[in-house]
């Protein structure tokens, strides 16, 4: 009689434990269990303790529809899952995932800051100071590097008006900038990528409008072709050229502050310049340049730096600031002559590609920024 009292306390006790190892088993694993598929661990218990389809659904929220084998369908089917949900939560796809927006503060002097009759001479004492919102967006055909870009930007100056010459001397200096054209991008992510990869090239349209533009608070719109072409070195360097011409003339007052009537013809310099660009490891860049005028510009010579640091997938800082030294010797004239322009923002890519995986960039995005101050100069 004792030996069968044992018998069943040990009969008791395993099938108590069974249901107890079970229970702390899955524990371990349910946190992991989701609407779609077991994972590896939930599978391993599964085929382990023979749970059924009904069970599975009652402990993991869903079951696998075949318990057998290795568990490799289980871990395909979680590799997968992973994968949907990576898409799902990932990057905007479509027109938006070529699509950046951003915000800078901007100082500049154009020529509308310079200021004649100072003392019995001309001089520029004045610059502009304001904010600038913006957005730019690519689209590539298919698989290829081919798109078509276009963008656009409004900024905001002089917030506390300007020199008491004119009559709307505590107005806000407006300006809009528009850019449309299309592109090539240099594709290195190849294995051995040819010519053709190592190429990017773009031709765009500038447009520029500007309400209370200067000093003499001129109404004007002016427009230039920019063009770029460049080839990769590396993955890391690439070197070429870009420039402007100017496709139309306007009239502004830029001879006399204080004389808005006064008009004279002004456009867009044509510039030439040679850059050279690098992309650090981490998806950064910087690009570097040079550039001459034609003779009957103001301008002789100037140089340039752009610069971007992602901070993350979506968001980017950026600054690029130019220099532009005057063709008159220094003085009067040549101080009315001098031009810069510098510019510090943030901006919010929509297809999560702020940081650049190689010098010749992302194709989805666009390859030219929009027109600025920097690269949209003006002469009479």
């Amino acid at each position: 009689m004792n030996s069968i009292l044992a018998a069943a306390g040990r009969y008791a006790a395993a099938g108590m434990a069974r249901p107890l190892v079970v229970t702390i088993a899955l524990s371990g694993v349910i946190d992991a269990a989701n609407a779609a598929t077991l994972t590896p661990e939930q599978q391993a218990v599964v085929e382990k303790y023979n749970i059924s389809e009904a069970d599975q659904q009652k402990l993991f929220g869903t079951a696998v529809a075949n318990t057998s084998g290795s568990g490799t369908q289980a871990k395909e089917a979680s590799r997968q899952q992973q994968a949907s949900s990576e898409t799902s939560d990932g990057p905007v796809a479509g027109f938006l995932s070529g699509t950046y927006v951003w915000a800078s503060a901007d100082a500049y002097k154009s020529l509308g800051e310079r200021i004649t009759n100072i003392n019995g001479g001309t001089g520029a004492l004045t610059g502009s100071f304001g904010g600038v919102a913006g957005f730019n967006s690519g689209l590539s055909f298919g698989e290829s590097t081919f798109g078509v870009q276009a963008g656009a930007s409004i900024g905001i100056y002089d917030f506390k008006g300007r020199l008491r010459i004119v009559p709307d001397a505590t107005a806000l200096e407006r300006q809009v900038f528009y850019t449309a054209g299309f592109y090539k991008r240099g594709d290195m992510s190849t294995e051995n990528p040819s010519i053709a990869d190592r190429l990017s090239l773009g031709v765009v349209y500038d447009g520029f409008q500007a309400e209370r533009w200067g000093v003499n608070a001129s109404d004007i719109s002016l427009g230039q072709v920019r063009g770029t072409l460049g080839v990769a070195l590396s993955e890391s360097t690439e070197v070429g050229v870009w420039g402007t011409y100017g496709v139309n003339t306007d009239r502004a007052a830029v001879t006399v502050a204080g004389a808005p009537s006064l008009l004279t013809t002004i456009r867009a310099m044509n510039q030439k310049n040679v850059y050279v660009k690098h992309n650090f490891d981490f998806g950064g860049e910087v690009m570097a340049y040079y550039g001459i005028f034609d003779d009957e510009d103001i301008a002789k010579w100037q140089f340039g730096v752009v610069g971007k640091v992602p901070l993350s997938d979506n968001w980017s800082t950026f600054a690029s600031a130019n220099y532009v030294a005057p063709r008159t010797p220094s003085g009067p004239l040549g101080s009315g002559q001098e031009q810069f322009n510098a510019s510090v923002g943030i901006a919010y890519y929509f297809g999560g590609n702020a940081a650049s995986k190689s010098v010749t960039g992302n194709k989805e995005l666009p390859l030219l920024d929009v027109a600025s101050n920097r690269s949209f100069l003006i002469t009479d």
